[in-house]
Parts: structure tokens; C-alpha cells; sequence
């Protein structure tokens, strides 16, 4: 029951923030644009993964559709240089569904050339998340590693990222 109600919010934490995106797509967002240039996807990629009564939450979505969403929560956050996407991690009690914000979190991505990227992940207390910005190929699988210490335990999930979505191993 709590895993569908789980399912269930997430889900509908997907649709208010996809549906918010397409009624700006729809009010002004492609008049704005020259038709020459294509409107970028406004999608987000998300799974969940159990590790020793934790949910982790991973969601992963292009800098393009993450400054939308970060403009219509007018948070004034910059992207950062040279990166293409943001992974953004939620990490929950299994049992409670309560959010664990006390965690530490690293974020590792290996890129299907085996090159990694590893960065803290940086609470955002308005999103409930942990994010970092990285630098993924546009084709290709790519490795998403979540590494958290939570109330002295320390866990480690793993998804596959492409351009198709999140999957789990």
C-alpha cells in the first residue's frame, strides 16, 4: 500500500511539474522562438531503487528543461558551465515515506567510455533533493551512482541513464 501510494506521489510530482511545462510551451513559449530552432524536450527521466529501508528517488532532465522548471519555482539558481544535465536524488525512509535531509551525498556518473564524474550532492531544501550538474553524452548508457550516509549507514544505488530514460541495473 505505502509503495503505491509512493508510486502514486511521484507520479503526480511528475505531472504537475510536466504539465506545468507544457502550459508555458503553450502560452508564448514557442512564439518566442524562432521555428528554425527546435523546442528542447521537456521531460524528466525518474526511478526508484530500495537499499536497506531507504527509497532514493533518482530524476535526471536536460539543463534546458530544468531552467524552466527552476524559473517557474522562481529559484534563482545558475547552471553550471559546460554541463548538459542535472540529476536530482530524493532520499526517503522506505517505511515512514519521511525525507532524510541530513544525508551526505555523492552523485558518480560513468559515461559509456568509462569516464567518470563525481560531485557532492547539494541539498535543495525548496526541491526536497540532492542535485549536481553533469556533462552526459547524447547517445549512449550511461552508469548514475547515488553513494549517501544517512544516520551513520552508508548505502550505494545504482541506475542506467539514456536518452530513453532511467532503468535500474
Amino acid at each position: 500500500m505505502r509503495k503505491c501510494l509512493l508510486v502514486a506521489s511521484v507520479l503526480i510530482f511528475g505531472l504537475v511539474i510536466l504539465s506545468s511545462f507544457s502550459l508555458a510551451q503553450h502560452h508564448g513559449g514557442a512564439a518566442t522562438q524562432p521555428k528554425s530552432q527546435p523546442q528542447p524536450a521537456m521531460k524528466m527521466a525518474s526511478t526508484d531503487v530500495f537499499a536497506d529501508g531507504t527509497q532514493i528517488t533518482v530524476m535526471v532532465m536536460r539543463n534546458e528543461t530544468h531552467k524552466g522548471m527552476l524559473q517557474k519555482m522562481n529559484m534563482k539558481e545558475e547552471l553550471e558551465p559546460g554541463t548538459t544535465h542535472n540529476i536530482m536524488v530524493l532520499v526517503r525512509d522506505e517505511k515512514t515515506g519521511k525525507e532524510l535531509t541530513g544525508s551526505k551525498v555523492t552523485l558518480k556518473v560513468v559515461d559509456p567510455d568509462e569516464k567518470e564524474q563525481v560531485k557532492p550532492g547539494n541539498y535543495k531544501e525548496m526541491m526536497r533533493t540532492y542535485d549536481a550538474y553533469f556533462k552526459l553524452a547524447d547517445k549512449g548508457r550511461h552508469q548514475v551512482l547515488v553513494l549517501f550516509e544517512s544516520g551513520g549507514n552508508k548505502r550505494t544505488v545504482g541506475v542506467s541513464y539514456d536518452a530513453e530514460g532511467c532503468t535500474c541495473p
